[in-house]
């Protein structure tokens, strides 16, 4: 793996907090291999394949603002995958919550995709309106 390889991944969970913004579920093929797995925890579940994981999103009530902090990029496996850790950060109504990204991505001819990634939340604020 070469920086430019790093720099496609930053860029690929980018897209991904793009992608969820719109809710441009069309381009799900352009973050996710088809068999990705999503795994929103034992809360919200865990969905298999784009359009299962498009089904889940098309009606949950997402944050307004994804946004990927402090991305590290643990290396490539034997088996040519790579593992990377992002913070994740979301503005929604009435708040704020965030937690981490445990992701396993390969690179295929059309660029890096998501084989899996796992959500863990960590914190939420809420704010009471005044």
């Amino acid at each position: 793996m070469n920086s430019a390889d790093k720099v496609e991944i930053h860029e690929l969970i980018s897209r991904y907090c793009h992608i969820l913004d719109t809710r441009n579920w069309a381009d799900l093929h352009k973050i996710f291999l088809p068999d990705a797995v999503v795994d929103s925890g034992p809360t919200l579940g865990i969905y298999r394949g784009i359009e299962e994981i498009a089904k889940f999103w098309y009606d949950y009530p997402h944050p307004d603002g994804h946004h990927a902090l402090n991305v590290i990029v643990e290396g490539e496996q034997p088996d040519g995958t790579v593992k990377v850790v992002t913070k994740g950060f979301f503005a929604r109504p009435g708040g704020f919550n965030g937690g981490d990204y445990h992701d396993v991505v390969c690179k295929t001819d059309q660029g890096w995709r998501f084989m899996s990634r796992t959500y863990v939340p960590r914190w939420k604020v809420d704010v009471s309106a005044t």
